[in-house]
């Protein structure tokens, strides 16, 4: 299965927590999606799919043999590749703590790391990558299972402003061939915040138009469930019962910020209102004391 989402939604989280279960192991964007992508570029004049200048095709077996690859060493090594933090695949893989630049650490690197067995060689492999399969949604969708977590809006804003990651700027952070259509739209856009607005409803947009509401998971579910609403991923996760804490409301969001980002999420018209309401905004704005 493919799991995509917001960054900064809490699809690392679910990582985690779908690695607790006995028959499921998830990895944390363990792939190069331009390196993917790189050697399914169509030729000029050849028919396009999906709106992409990329060969699907490709692009469903490069992943397939990826998944095939990394079952084959979880089975036969005891190892996967994956994003990780010290040897674990971690939601808290951004530090609280500020760097000279006054942002938040970013803790993952991607390797090899020691996986427990599963208890059975037919087990599920779930690989996230947040950004690149949101983009490829509608040609993933034709093989493979796909899920997406989504969260509060302005707590995913906070966050992107929180950390040196490009949709901080209000970029994509991938090359602009791999969704060509909104990579045009944010380059028109002047505006950091703006553009940051255009991406968010992009994201949003983007599972509305290709996932079943079934497919769909919000974050505040997810901690509020102890990880039993990630049960549509795998079955078995409808026994978590982990202690979580939401993070919408955390200390490390700086609160001026947050309140002129949500006086401008209240203001704007975008497909996050298809999975959230307003109020849930106000209600964020008024855990964090700005109401």
């Amino acid at each position: 299965m493919l799991l995509t989402g917001l960054p900064r939604a809490g699809t690392t989280l679910a990582c985690q927590l779908l690695n607790r279960l006995p028959d499921v192991r998830a990895l944390d964007e363990p792939m190069d999606p331009n390196r993917l992508l790189g050697d399914a570029a169509l030729k000029q004049g050849q028919p396009l799919e999906g709106g992409l200048p990329f060969d699907a095709g490709l692009i469903r077996a490069g992943i397939e043999r990826f998944a095939l690859e990394q079952r084959r060493s979880i089975i036969d090594r005891g190892v996967a590749l994956t994003l990780h933090v010290d040897g674990r695949v971690l939601g808290a893989r951004v530090s609280d703590a500020r760097g000279a630049d006054g942002l938040r650490v970013p803790m993952g690197k991607r390797g090899e790391i020691a996986i427990e067995p599963p208890a059975s060689a037919d087990f599920t492999l779930v690989i996230k990558h947040p950004v690149a399969f949101t983009a490829l949604l509608p040609i993933l969708e034709e093989r493979f299972a796909v899920f997406a977590i989504v969260r509060n809006p302005l707590a995913v804003l906070c966050s992107w402003e929180s950390a040196p990651f490009m949709q901080r700027e209000g970029r994509l952070g991938l090359r602009p061939q791999i969704a060509p259509a909104i990579a045009r739209r944010l380059e028109a856009i002047e505006d950091r915040r703006e553009r940051q607005l255009t991406l968010l409803s992009w994201f949003f947009e983007s599972y509305a138009a290709a996932l079943p509401p079934e497919r769909v998971i919000r974050y505040e579910d997810v901690i509020a469930t102890g990880g039993a609403a990630l049960e549509p991923i795998a079955p078995s996760a409808g026994g978590l019962e982990v202690a979580l804490e939401s993070r919408n409301a955390a200390a490390v969001y700086e609160r001026e910020h947050m309140r002129e980002l949500g006086r401008l999420l209240l203001e704007s018209d975008g497909a996050y209102w298809l999975f959230y309401e307003p109020r849930d905004v106000r209600k964020l704005l008024s855990a964090a004391g700005l109401v």
